[in-house]
Parts: structure tokens; C-alpha cells; sequence
């Protein structure tokens, strides 16, 4: 009789949770407090209800608040939760080869020159032992960095339109309005593109 190799199915909401984002993002693991070699599902914070996680490059800030009725439909119910907020960033190495335009006294470099990426919110169970608070952190960090992701995306994309109008400027005849040049090269561009 040949043995069954199907993988066991996540039962519960945090294996749920653990299963999709190891999936989402291998890798993933939590960087503070320390969790040297524990499992992503033990969730730890800081005395001040801090996490931090880090993934192929990004750091993923975690705070979470306090107990509080956070049901506002529900305003008679003694329930009590906690808002889960996260964000990405990223460390952008190659900032202090960058000379600024026009006149400064003297140049600085940033120490510390991180790209933050939109906040993603959730609501945890208020109860910190509770299964389902770790899987709305870990839920909510997947949220940060596919926020992270989107937000890159849509930057390429700009700063690809920021190239072009660079690119225009520099080849504009002597005479003809910048808008209406503008106006032509873009016709041009989402002709090629559509």
C-alpha cells in the first residue's frame, strides 16, 4: 500500500497564517527581540510592544498597541483588542555618491538613509498567548511587504516617466512649448506601450 506524501493541511489560524506567508515570503524571520532559530509562529515584542522581521533585504517594523474596545460597531461589546501597525523599509546604499543641486554650505550624508513604504493596520485578539494575536502580526507584516512591493513597482514606473521627461526636455527644439512637446512624447510613448 503506498504511503500518503500529501503534506498536512494547516488547521487552525496561525498555522494558516505561518503556512501562507513562509510561502509568500521564505525566508522571513523575526530579527527583534531575538528568536535565534525559533519558529515564525513564536511572535515576541519588546517591553514596548515592538517587533522588527527581516526578509531578502527589507526590515519590517512592527508596533502594537495597547488593549483597547476597538469595536466600533459593536459599541456595547467588553471585547478587547490590539491595532497592529507595520511598515517596510529597505537600506538604499548608494545615497552618499549623490551631489545636491544649487548651493549648500557644506554636504551631509544620511546615516542611516532607509526608503519607508506605506503602513499596513490590523486588529489583533488583545491577549498576546492567543494564537490568532501571532497570526495577525505575522499577517500583518506580509501586508507591509507586499505594500512594499506595490509601492516599488509604482516607483520604477515613475521614475521610468521621470527619465523619459528628462530625456524630452534635452532633445526640445529651440521654440516649441514644453507642454505641447510633453503632450506629443506621451501620445507617442502610450501608442508604443497600448
Amino acid at each position: 500500500m503506498p504511503e500518503d506524501t500529501a503534506l498536512p493541511v494547516p488547521s487552525g489560524p496561525l498555522e494558516q497564517t505561518v503556512a501562507a506567508v513562509a510561502a509568500a515570503h521564505p525566508g522571513l524571520r523575526q530579527t527583534e527581540p531575538p528568536k535565534w532559530g525559533a519558529p515564525l509562529a513564536d511572535v515576541g515584542l519588546t517591553p514596548q510592544g515592538t517587533a522588527r522581521f527581516s526578509w531578502a533585504g527589507y526590515e519590517v517594523h512592527v508596533i502594537v498597541g495597547h488593549e483597547d474596545h476597538l469595536d466600533r460597531e459593536h459599541p456595547d461589546s467588553t471585547a478587547l483588542y490590539r491595532e497592529v501597525r507595520a511598515h517596510a523599509t529597505f537600506l538604499v546604499p548608494r545615497t552618499a555618491q549623490v551631489e545636491g543641486i544649487g548651493h549648500v554650505e557644506w554636504e551631509m550624508t544620511n546615516p542611516r538613509a532607509d526608503m519607508a513604504f506605506p503602513t499596513a493596520f490590523a486588529v489583533a485578539a488583545a491577549d498576546q498567548a492567543d494564537p490568532r494575536f501571532a497570526a495577525a502580526v505575522l499577517s500583518t507584516v506580509a501586508k507591509a511587504l507586499t505594500y512594499a512591493r506595490l509601492a516599488t513597482e509604482h516607483a520604477a514606473a515613475q521614475a521610468e516617466k521621470a527619465a523619459d521627461e528628462v530625456r524630452w526636455e534635452s532633445e526640445r527644439p529651440k521654440g516649441v512649448s514644453q507642454r505641447s512637446w510633453f503632450k506629443d512624447k506621451r501620445a507617442q510613448r502610450d501608442a508604443v506601450t497600448s
